[in-house]
């Protein structure tokens, strides 16, 4: 690892940290299985991932194909991203079929906790309604657009279990 990227990879690491605190706390209000919430994003902490994650946050963030790459591999080992579950193979065999599939329920449990966690870790606070959380309201129409019909259901569903809806 370059001298110049200790830093940065260091305070991601203490970052990630407290964002699986976070998540885990957030984690048991969406009922998201305990195993889960234990393995949590366990492999931004990888050499192919942590360090560029710690150059995009705290470094330098010139290499955007690096942490575009990471950024894949976290996505595709971790099914708690929406991202996960969107077939990328052209074999789609009938108007039926879809490119979203849908997540299973405790995936979703375990995204929305990630969302409320991260919004607890970068942004300083818990959301305390759907209202007021920014990064949700900013994000929504994209992932919906993206996702499965079912898995939107059980987003909200999760979503109004621990927010209020005011």
């Amino acid at each position: 690892m370059d001298v110049s990227n200790v830093l940065p990879t260091l305070k991601y690491i203490w970052l990630t940290i407290k964002h699986k605190a976070f998540v885990f706390r957030a984690g048991l209000r969406t009922k998201a299985p305990l195993w889960r919430l234990i393995i949590h994003d366990w492999s931004k902490f990888m050499p192919s991932e942590a360090p560029h994650y710690g150059r995009s946050f705290f470094g330098d963030r010139s290499d955007s194909a690096g942490f575009q790459a990471a950024w894949l591999k976290h996505q595709n080992r971790h099914p708690h991203h929406w991202e996960y579950w969107i077939s990328r193979s052209p074999h789609i065999r009938t108007e039926a079929d879809s490119k979203f599939i849908p997540m299973p329920e405790w995936a979703v449990r375990e995204m929305v906790a990630d969302w409320l966690g991260a919004s607890r870790a970068y942004g300083g606070k818990w959301p305390t309604s759907r209202k007021d959380w920014e990064w949700y309201n900013n994000s929504f129409i994209r992932i919906f657009e993206n996702c499965h019909p079912e898995t939107r259901k059980l987003i909200d569903a999760v979503i109004d279990e621990v927010l209020p809806n005011a």
